[in-house]
């Protein structure tokens, strides 16, 4: 579950005209290194504390982006800075994104959005975030030519996202372009709690009570399959069907289980089968235990397999391993033989579980 928040933006423990941008060194997803100085010869320099996870977030990409084009000419720079400790965030805190928040997959949220601002990793030593004490993504701070605050908050309003009216960061930056500013803005942030390093032992304890879970493996046939497949769940399914000697087996299971953590309390479920006699019984369950999948389990014989050559994907060369993705509606969706990859997954489903 998201901890979306809402959180004043008042420093009490700073109540001065005028705070300064501390110094920092953080690594850009294009590989630069940038630091305060970087941006002295700019009369605004905008930092957006931004996370890939958070919902909040990804509703203003393209709202920061459209910022940046319509001040290209200005003396302003923008910059997107990721702060979170990727390891104390929870499975299901994941749950409406495609991507977490390491610095290898904001180098992927930056390519496929295509990011017009530096991206900014923070996410380790967390050393500006700290000292800034910005506590929920996403934060805007927007700093003068002295680089001295002048606001603190919110970027606009997240209900409309694109409307520049309704946009509190373009509204500051084009008064302090003016001159007109005054004091210090400060206003209220809506978003997603920033992870620390504090927050790590209760995220090794979820992982530590979902790798207690019970993992069951049970024989089915044609009429169960049948049942399973066709039954409306109004939410996303996806079917995995595996052989033991499938040689992507281990690494296959071991994602899904990962994706199922993450999207099963969106009521994603996951059936994965196995098709091989009894004699195989234990050795697929120990592959299901060691992979963590708890999700429901079946064993099939070769000839009861009819319902799933129905779903395979017609590009299969043999019938194992494939996966099917089936939306709300029944409808058959991507699917794929072979390894799965993470990535394209969880961007499909993450579209499956959008409202219809």
């Amino acid at each position: 579950m998201l901890a979306l928040l809402i959180l004043s933006a008042t420093l009490s423990a700073q109540g001065q005209s005028e705070i300064s941008l501390p110094d920092f060194e953080l690594t850009s997803t294009s590989g630069k290194i940038y630091s305060r100085d970087d941006f002295d010869d700019k009369k605004l320099l905008a930092i957006v504390f931004l996370s890939n996870h958070c919902r909040i977030s990804q509703i203003f990409q393209n709202h920061i982006m459209q910022i940046k084009k319509l001040f290209a000419q200005e003396s302003i720079s923008i910059i997107a800075v990721s702060p979170n400790y990727e390891d104390a965030i929870l499975p299901d805190e994941l749950a409406y994104s495609d991507l977490g928040d390491s610095f290898e997959e904001m180098k992927k949220r930056a390519e496929r959005k295509k990011y017009n601002f530096p991206y900014l990793y923070d996410g380790k030593e967390q050393y500006l975030t700290k000292k800034i004490g910005v506590k929920i993504t996403p934060t805007v701070f927007l700093y003068d030519k002295k680089r001295n605050l002048v606001y603190e908050g919110k970027i606009g309003n997240h209900e409309t996202p694109n409307r520049m009216e309704a946009s509190d960061l373009f509204q500051n930056i084009v008064e302090n372009l003016s001159g007109t500013s005054g004091k210090i803005k400060r206003t209220k942030v809506f978003g997603t709690s920033i992870k620390f390093q504090d927050d790590l032992p209760i995220a090794e304890k979820v992982r530590a009570r979902n790798a207690r879970e019970t993992v069951k493996l049970t024989q089915a046939d044609e009429r169960k399959l049948s049942f399973y497949l066709t039954h409306k769940t109004y939410k996303p399914k996806l079917f995995y069907v595996w052989q033991a000697e499938d040689k992507e087996c281990r690494d296959n299971l071991v994602k899904l289980s990962s994706v199922y953590k993450i999207f099963r309390k969106r009521g994603l479920r996951v059936f994965t089968v196995c098709i091989s006699n009894m004699d195989n019984f234990e050795k697929a369950l120990d592959h299901l235990k060691q992979s963590q999948m708890s999700s429901i389990n079946f064993m099939v014989s070769g000839h009861e397999i009819g319902p799933l050559i129905k779903v395979a994907p017609k590009e299969l060369q043999q019938i194992t391993p494939f996966f099917r993705l089936i939306g709300s509606d029944g409808k058959m969706l991507i699917g794929g033989r072979g390894e799965i990859s993470s990535d394209r997954l969880r961007i499909e489903i993450i579209k499956a579980l959008q409202p219809q």
